[in-house]
């Protein structure tokens, strides 16, 4: 790994890729009930919209690390920015089209499996092998920056425009064609591999941080975007009968509100630390998940605000701590497949909503939301039991080679 003497400037120009991309993928989320009205689909159709990008997202993710482990950050993820920018185009023919939307949010799931775990990995080189936690928590902050301006400014250009389904769109794609440039002028930190070993799919784990991977991170990764992705597409849309008007603008206001509030996992990390922050962000996420369920049942559109807030702010601070943990395991020649394996494991999550939208037509909405609620909160007490049990987390001490 290269660390760089000037690496403000690179910092910068990486944050700026991970804020760009992130925002591209919420773009289309407010118009999810405009999708729904204007062609007719069903919940499950509308809920497919949202996470058909997972698809994408998994298979980049089994790719993009170890490809950029071995010929660079920068040749992974400037191309994808600019199909970023592509992705927003095709989501513009999608408006009259459900095919090409499926098509359009594929895209942006390839593009988020590819440049969001290796974009992590970029700026943790970038802050050297002391600053892990100030990576981890500069990713989060940009990423759920990104993720949150989407919503509003969508909503936005839904009130002050007449093309709301287009002009959002334009203007993420002219900013990621704008930035490739500029961020192909950033510093490589890893040296390609001139080795002709075959690529195969490498999950980077260490073999000594294996029990505290399997036992810490496993467990919390599915509910950094299962928190989320209910909070941004199926809430808004269950009470969107008892709004009387502006039901765009609620579901904007409650992607705002989720992603705007995982900035507190900056705060929290910096006084919690990363192993007691991660049960507390399961437990905020819990709560989030009792207020949704109360908002659908009681019909009660204003609980899903607060819900917002707590769901956001759970996947924020679990984000964070994942990553900072994930920094003291890496080892420079694996860093890539080890934050793509996190998110390999996280994106799932992004299915939350269709998966119980299908549940759903099984036994109810409400045995759904209960089952799930209990199933975070299952979580939340293993990740209680795991951070006051060091012992169980501790590095396996390599064993060292016979001398020959």
């Amino acid at each position: 790994m290269t660390v760089l003497p000037d690496r403000g400037r690179e910092i910068v120009l990486v944050a700026t890729a991970l804020f760009i991309v992130a925002y591209g993928t919420n773009v289309s989320t407010p118009f999810l009930v405009l999708y729904r009205d204007r062609l007719d689909l069903s919940d499950s159709q509308t809920m497919a919209i949202f996470t058909v990008y997972v698809l994408g997202i998994l298979a980049a993710l089994l790719a993009a690390g170890p490809i950029s482990d071995r010929i660079g950050r920068r040749a992974v993820c400037v191309p994808f920015l600019l199909l970023s920018g592509v992705a927003s185009l095709v989501l513009i023919l999608g408006r009259d089209s459900f095919t090409l939307l499926l098509l359009g949010r594929l895209l942006l799931g390839v593009v988020s499996g590819a440049v969001l775990g290796v974009g992590a990995a970029w700026l943790q080189e970038l802050h050297g092998s002391e600053g892990g936690q100030r990576a981890a928590v500069l990713t989060t902050v940009v990423t759920y920056a990104g993720f949150g301006a989407g919503p509003p400014v969508s909503a936005l250009f839904e009130r002050l425009t007449d093309a709301p389904l287009v002009t959002p769109f334009v203007l993420h794609a002219i900013a990621a064609f704008a930035f490739a440039p500029l961020l192909q002028r950033a510093h490589e930190t890893v040296t390609p591999s001139v080795e002709p070993r075959p690529l195969r799919v490498e999950l980077g784990i260490p073999e000594r941080h294996r029990r505290r991977f399997w036992l810490v991170v496993f467990p919390a990764a599915i509910w950094v975007f299962g928190f989320p992705s209910t909070s941004f597409a199926l809430f808004p849309v269950l009470v969107a009968e008892s709004v009387d008007t502006a039901d765009v603008v609620v579901a904007a206001a409650a992607g705002a509100l989720t992603a705007w509030s995982a900035l507190l996992s900056r705060p929290l990390l910096r006084r919690l630390g990363a192993r007691r922050a991660l049960p507390l962000g399961l437990g905020l996420g819990t709560a989030g998940y009792v207020l949704g369920a109360a908002a659908f049942g009681l019909e009660t559109w204003p609980l899903v605000l607060p819900s917002a807030f707590l769901l956001g702010a759970a996947s924020g601070v679990i984000s964070a701590s994942v990553l900072a943990i994930l920094a003291g395991m890496a080892d420079d020649a694996t860093r890539g497949s080890l934050n793509s394996t996190f998110y390999l494991l996280a994106y799932p999550g992004m299915a939350m909503p269709i998966v119980l939208t299908t549940a759903a037509t099984v036994v109810s909405m409400g045995a759904a939301l209960t089952v799930v609620t209990v199933l975070a909160a299952g979580a939340t007490g293993l990740a209680v039991a795991t951070a006051s049990d060091r012992s169980r987390l501790r590095p396996v001490a390599a064993v060292p080679k016979e001398q020959t």
